[in-house]
């Protein structure tokens, strides 16, 4: 009230304008929900390629050299694309070792790579797509016993990114996160950081 009054008492263009609103808009940027909620999709569209790959070659003794009483360690690549939630897409491209021990019947996996999003977008719970373009690293090791998931998985990937959302273009952000999944509590986390805001997430990992 007194600042309104103050308002309409003072004389003059420049006095007038002096008492609005002095405060000067941010500059677009995301909030702490949208950092956490991206970090949640990237970790999903990256870790299903990887499941989509490793899921079908990691864990059967089928695709393992010809079987003998010590561990044998052979190394492949690929490169996997995937659509994001809505629209564009996620390139992984990758490489590394698979170690198959016949006798304890165990497959353990150690891969790297890069990863692209071109034009990746993603839309929340009020409608507001963000769209993300950027490439990044990552590494990831995995288990299998019997030829079922054993162990803890981890995987850590790091990069950056720029986005967009409707009328709006923010500074590129930069991300370094670490997935750890426990195969028998059947959880998931995800802790580190993002555009400058920390991630600690967890939940089910499958089912």
């Amino acid at each position: 009230m007194y600042r309104a009054l103050t308002c309409l008492l003072v004389s003059g263009v420049v006095s007038l304008a002096a008492c609005g609103d002095n405060s000067t808009a941010p500059e677009d940027e995301l909030t702490a929900d949208e950092v956490g909620f991206l970090a949640s999709q990237i970790e999903a569209t990256f870790t299903g390629v990887l499941d989509d790959y490793f899921d079908q070659t990691g864990g059967d003794p089928s695709n393992a050299p010809a079987l003998t009483h010590v561990p044998v360690v052979w190394t492949r690549s690929f490169e996997r694309s995937r659509p994001c939630h809505d629209g564009g897409t996620l390139t992984v491209t990758g490489g590394g070792t698979t170690t198959w021990d016949a006798q304890a019947v165990t497959n353990d996996v150690e891969s790297s790579g890069t990863k692209t999003r071109t034009n990746c977008a993603y839309t929340q719970t009020d409608g507001v797509v963000i769209t993300l373009n950027g490439t990044g690293t990552w590494d990831h090791e995995r288990h299998y016993l019997n030829n079922a998931p054993t162990g803890t998985w981890i995987t850590m990937f790091a990069g950056s990114f720029t986005w967009t959302r409707p009328g709006e273009t923010g500074d590129t952000c930069t991300y370094d996160l670490i997935r750890t999944v426990d195969t028998a509590a059947n959880t998931r986390t995800l802790i580190g950081t993002s555009c400058g805001n920390d991630v600690d997430k967890s939940g089910t990992w499958r089912g």
